[in-house]
C-alpha cells in the first residue's frame, strides 16, 4: 500500500489503482460553464429586466405599507380622541343628570314646605274665621280637615292608580276612619250623593 502524490496533484487510492486528477476535474467544470453561456448567453442580461421589475413592485409595495401605516395611526388616534370626547361627554351628561336629581329633590322638599305653610295658614284662617275660602291644595282639589282629597270618574288598575298618584306627588285614598268616610268631600265620589 502506498500512496503517491505527483506534481500534477494525480492521487492514487490505497491500492494504487485509480487515480484521479483534481486539475482534471476543475478544468472539465470550467468548460462546461463557457459551454453553457456560449448556448443561454450570460445570466445576468435576461434576468436584469425581472430583476429590476421585482425591485421596483418592491419598492412599490413598502411605499404602500408605509402609506397605509400612517392611515392607520391616523385613524387610531382620531378613534381614541373621539372615545376621550365621548367619555367626556358622558362624564358630564353623569353630572348634569346627578344636578337634575338633585334640583328635583330640592323642588320636592320646597313643594312640600309650601304645602306646610299653606296648611298652617289655612288652619289659622278656619279656626279665625269659619267662612273663609282658602285652600291649601292645587287647582280641582278639595281640602279637608288636613289633606286634600281629589276624585277621578275614570277606572283604572291599582297599578294605575299609583303611578298616577306618583306623578301628582300624592297617595291613594285610605280610609281609616267613618269621619274621613261621612266627609262633604267624599260625598262627590260617591254616585247619587250631594
Amino acid at each position: 500500500m502506498q500512496a503517491k502524490y505527483s506534481s500534477s496533484r494525480d492521487m492514487l487510492n490505497d491500492d494504487g489503482d485509480t487515480s484521479m486528477s483534481l486539475n482534471s476535474l476543475s478544468l472539465s467544470t470550467t468548460r462546461q460553464r463557457e459551454h453553457w453561456h456560449t448556448e443561454h448567453g450570460t445570466p445576468s442580461s435576461a434576468w436584469r429586466p425581472v430583476a429590476l421589475t421585482l425591485l421596483t413592485l418592491c419598492v412599490m409595495l413598502l411605499i404602500g405599507l408605509t402609506a397605509l401605516g400612517l392611515v392607520f395611526f391616523q385613524f387610531y388616534q382620531l378613534s381614541n380622541t373621539q372615545q376621550d370626547n365621548i367619555s367626556q361627554k358622558e362624564e358630564m351628561l353623569g353630572n348634569l343628570s346627578l344636578q337634575l336629581q338633585s334640583l328635583q329633590v330640592q323642588n320636592r322638599k320646597l313643594a312640600e314646605t309650601l304645602q306646610h305653610v299653606a296648611e298652617k295658614l289655612c288652619r289659622e284662617l278656619h279656626n279665625k274665621s269659619e267662612g273663609h275660602k282658602c285652600s291649601p291644595c292645587p287647582e280641582k282639589w278639595k281640602w279637608h280637615g288636613d289633606k286634600c282629597y281629589q276624585f277621578y270618574k275614570e277606572s283604572k288598575s291599582w297599578q294605575g292608580c299609583e303611578y298616577f298618584c306618583i306623578a301628582e306627588n300624592s297617595t291613594m285614598l285610605r280610609i281609616n276612619t267613618q269621619e274621613v268616610l261621612d266627609c262633604p268631600a267624599m260625598g262627590v265620589a260617591r254616585p247619587g250623593y250631594g
